[in-house]
């Protein structure tokens, strides 16, 4: 690499303190003692992934072997789960405040959410969209977070925009409690 073995202890060091790496072992070799480092889970996590390509792989395989309406019923079952998986979160609550634990949640699930207005009517408002190149390619996948959304809130929704269909955003209307 044509770096001197300064140069590189300071980037271990570096590397190190910002926890990507760690010292495995100090081995001893009849001369300088040879250290060993390897990475760290934070280590790792910061490599690239390949999540999304598996992830319509297996989607588009699913799509193909149990066909569309399938799918989209497999999807709704899992936002289905997943929300009564967090139903405490919401137990007990106004519908208000539902709407707004549903926003915390979608956030820390990455989405950029909001409440908004939308005909007197109260709409959630995520201007990105987590799946949006799996979106693009298998649309079934929105059934999952319509399924999410309206289970969580008790609610039955209307989808009125979608990014993976070319809109600025992604726009779910609440309907009245069920």
């Amino acid at each position: 690499m044509q770096i001197s073995r300064n140069a590189v202890k300071q980037h271990l060091v570096g590397l190190e303190k910002a926890q990507l790496v760690a010292e495995a072992a100090l081995n001893s070799t009849g001369g300088r003692p040879a250290r060993s480092y390897k990475l760290t889970e934070q280590g790792r996590n910061r490599l690239p992934k390949q999540y999304g390509w598996f992830c319509q792989l297996l989607l588009a395989e699913l799509k193909t072997e149990l066909g569309e309406t399938a799918l989209r019923q497999m999807l709704a079952r899992m936002g289905v789960n997943l929300a009564q998986s967090l139903a405490p979160q919401f137990s007990g609550k106004t519908p208000q405040a539902k709407r707004q634990a549903l926003v915390e949640l979608m956030q820390t699930l990455g989405y950029r959410a909001e409440l908004e207005t939308d005909d007197g009517q109260p709409s959630l408002k995520a201007v990105n969209c987590v799946y949006h190149d799996l979106a693009q390619q298998i649309p079934e996948l929105c059934e999952f977070d319509r399924a999410l959304i309206s289970t969580l809130l008790g609610s039955a929704i209307e989808q009125t925009a979608c990014m993976a269909q070319q809109d600025c955003a992604c726009r779910f209307r609440i309907c009245a409690e069920r």
